[in-house]
Parts: C-alpha cells; sequence; structure tokens
C-alpha cells in the first residue's frame, strides 16, 4: 500500500530502510523482503545514479507499491532542484528530497522551504539535510574527503524554518563503500536526536552490525542504502554467468531479496 514518507518513519529505537532501485527487479527483491518480514519500507530512487528516467520507472514503481501489502513510501533520493522535485511529485512519488547542503545554510533553508511547500500540496513528506556526507555513490568506494558535520544549532535553525519531515545528517558516513575504518561521531548524533524531527543516514553501505546498531540507539530512524546492493547485485551476476538473461536477473532478485532483508531485521530491532 502506498503511503506518504512521514507515516512510514518508525519511532526511536527503530529505522525504516530506504533501498535506491534502479530497475523493476530491484523494487520487487525489496518489496518481497518487506513483505516476508511485515515491514514498511521506502523505495527511493536517485536520479544521479543512472537507469531509467523517472517518468519510465516511477509507473512501474507506483504499481508494485500500491499493490503490496506493507505500508510503502516511494522516495526521491537527493533530488537535486525544485524542478525535478516537482517531476517527483507529478508522478506519484510520497516522499522527496531537495538535497541543498552544499548551499550556505540560509539557501539551503529558503530552497528546501520552496519544495516543502510543493510537497504540501500533494500530500508527501519531504527530507532535508544538514551537514555533508562525502564520498561517491557507487560500489568504487568512498574515497578520502573529510565529511562536514552536522552542526546542530544550523539543524535546530534549519528544521524552524523549513518544517521538514525528516533531516539527513552527517556523523561520519560516507557515500560508497569504506576503504579504512569507521569513524562515526556517535555524540554528535546523540545531541542532533533531541532535535523534534526523524534522522536519516546516508552512506550506511560497508557498516558492520555494531555500528548500525549504535546508530539506530541514538535516533536513526531512516537508513539509505545502494552500494551495497550494487555490489550484491553484481556478485549474484558473476555467480549466475552460466544462465540466461532472465535467469541471471532471477539470480540477481534473489540475492537483493536476501540481503534486504537482512538488513531491515537488523535495523528494526
Amino acid at each position: 500500500m502506498l503511503k506518504p514518507l512521514q507515516e512510514v518513519l518508525p519511532p526511536r529505537g527503530r529505522a525504516v530502510g530506504a533501498f535506491d532501485v534502479v530497475a523493476l527487479e530491484w523494487a520487487e527483491a525489496v518489496l518481497e523482503a518487506a513483505e516476508e518480514l511485515g515491514l514498511p519500507v521506502i523505495l527511493s530512487v536517485a536520479p544521479h545514479l543512472g537507469g531509467p528516467p523517472l517518468e519510465a520507472l516511477a509507473p512501474g514503481l507506483r504499481h508494485l507499491a500500491e499493490s503490496a501489502r506493507v505500508p510503502v513510501a516511494l522516495h526521491l533520493d537527493h533530488g537535486e532542484s525544485l524542478e525535478e522535485v516537482a517531476r517527483a511529485l507529478r508522478l506519484g512519488f510520497t516522499g522527496v528530497m531537495l538535497d541543498g547542503s552544499h548551499l550556505p545554510l540560509e539557501e539551503n533553508i529558503a530552497l528546501t522551504r520552496l519544495a516543502v511547500r510543493l510537497a504540501r500540496a500533494y500530500g508527501a513528506g519531504v527530507e532535508g539535510e544538514v551537514g555533508v556526507v562525502p564520498g561517491a555513490y557507487g560500489p568504487q568506494g568512498a574515497g578520502s574527503e573529510p565529511p562536514r558535520y552536522t552542526d546542530p544549532e544550523e539543524a535546530r535553525r534549519f528544521l524552524e524554518a523549513t518544517g521538514v519531515d525528516a533531516l539527513a545528517v552527517s556523523v561520519g558516513t560516507r557515500h560508497g563503500l569504506y576503504k579504512g575504518p569507521t569513524r562515526l561521531n556517535l555524540l554528535l548524533l546523540e545531541t542532533l536526536s533531541r532535535l523534534p524531527v526523524p534522522l536519516v543516514l546516508h552512506g550506511a553501505s560497508g557498516l558492520g552490525e555494531e555500528a548500525y546498531r549504535a546508530l539506530v540507539e541514538r535516533g536513526i530512524r531512516k537508513i539509505n542504502l545502494y552500494a551495497d546492493l550494487a555490489l550484491e547485485a553484481a556478485r549474484a551476476l558473476r555467480r549466475a554467468e552460466e544462465a540466461d538473461y532472465l535467469g541471471r536477473m532471477a539470480a540477481v532478485k534473489e540475492a537483493l531479496r536476501g540481503l534486504v532483508a537482512a538488513r531491515m531485521r537488523l535495523w528494526w530491532g
């Protein structure tokens, strides 16, 4: 059943999975895992990752979400402009992220406020971001650029000025896969968790179970995942190299279903 973003965000102590999908087979795997566990889930689409354009992918995703036996939000990840946010809303997305984290705070606030105004007309939720999660999007590695941690006072000002439904924060994670030790700023996260808004984690691939548990315990309530999915899909394709196209796609779908189920079970607690 298709739901607005704000209706699938859990209470503190649990986190809902937001899985970036680049094909309908990926979405089917995510929804099968969610239905197996009886848990809400977020189908997320990040246009910068590539794959079909929103206009081609959205109708199929909406159909799958509406037919699901669990609550499902259809979410635009890392929207780069108001025009992209508006496109997603017209196509039936029930959540949108306007990523103005690279902008000065006041510009980020102004842009995100406009996104909130747009989304409210559709009954959709909005995710904003304060602080910068560095790295490459995908399994090629997270790089060495340091994070720009979320400033608690800036986050408070942003939240009060925009009224977003969820806030992505930078506490030490990186987009892509980690090549070295993870240095999470859990004290900062504890401070940020006092804000009256669900907190979102980007750059979640490559973390261990203890790190996930520590993050969820300290207030993370939505976790985005892509690089781990892409890597698992590639492994499945290599294992199924003797199969035909449909056999390979079935192998990818089954591998992703297992990975998604394991992550959802861990994050929900």
